[in-house]
């Protein structure tokens, strides 16, 4: 009688580990470029805010207090 074999040979394990590899790196690139969107839009809200603020304080510089001013 043959013994069964059991568990998983090298080259399965290898090709495992390539798969998981090529998946995480997929996961990176999206992240990367969801991460490079997200701060290019934060930059561009910052500013359009900051020009927001510093008009009202053009208009009105006693709306805000003394505690924003700079």
């Amino acid at each position: 009688m043959q013994k069964k074999r059991a568990g998983f040979t090298l080259i399965e394990l290898l090709v495992a580990v390539v798969a998981a590899s090529m998946v995480s790196l997929a996961a990176l690139q999206v992240y990367g470029g969801y991460l490079r969107l997200y701060l290019h839009l934060y930059g561009d809200y910052q500013k359009e805010t900051a020009a927001i603020l510093e008009e009202l304080r053009r208009i009105n510089p006693y709306c805000f207090g003394t505690s924003l001013r700079r």
